[in-house]
């Protein structure tokens, strides 16, 4: 009887073992310096930081914003960070539009409702103005939730504005670095 429970505790340890050395065999290391070309996205960019909003300005900055935009005739919601800008025809109904930004004063942004589909292409932007950087690339990523992982899906600038054009809502946020140059 003893020595079935030393074989089990040894045949236990030795599985838990064999167990810890597989996973230590992986590719994936959140802390290797690029896995571009493994992984899809990253786990944990640096995203640019937000300025906090000026005394003096005239531009009113808030972390959310709310506002119905017409699907026949398109519309703007901004929260004097973010920006979107709905075409005619980009929605099927009119639509109540959120813009919220969860991790202030990171440049990340939840838009809502979360998933809705476009018939056109929306464009979100963010103002060069309220971002503290001195960086001259910059690029638009992606919270894809199935992996978990952020993904880079560029972006352009065009008049001192950070702009991606979505076909979606989700999560998304601005970085420096990437395939964006400014101007």
């Amino acid at each position: 009887m003893q020595g079935r429970k030393t074989a089990h505790k040894l045949l236990t340890s030795v599985t838990f073992l064999t167990v810890l050395a597989a996973l230590g065999c992986g590719t994936y290391s959140p802390v290797a310096p690029s896995q571009e070309s493994i992984l899809p996205g990253v786990e944990s960019p640096y995203f640019l930081l937000l300025l906090p909003a000026s005394k003096d300005s005239d531009i009113e900055l808030s972390m959310a914003a709310t506002q119905v935009v017409s699907a026949a005739e398109g519309g703007t919601v901004s929260n004097g960070y973010f920006t979107l800008y709905f075409p005619p025809g980009a929605l099927v109904e009119d639509t109540e539009i959120t813009i919220e930004m969860p991790r202030y004063p990171e440049a990340v942004v939840r838009l809502g409702p979360h998933g809705i589909q476009f018939l056109k292409e929306v464009t979100l932007s963010l103002p060069l103005g309220v971002v503290e950087t001195e960086a001259e690339e910059y690029t638009t990523l992606w919270l894809n939730e199935e992996t978990g992982l952020w993904e880079d899906i560029g972006g352009y600038v065009e008049d001192n504005m950070i702009k991606a054009n979505l076909l979606h809502f989700s999560d998304y946020g601005a970085e420096s670095g990437g395939k964006v140059k400014a101007l």
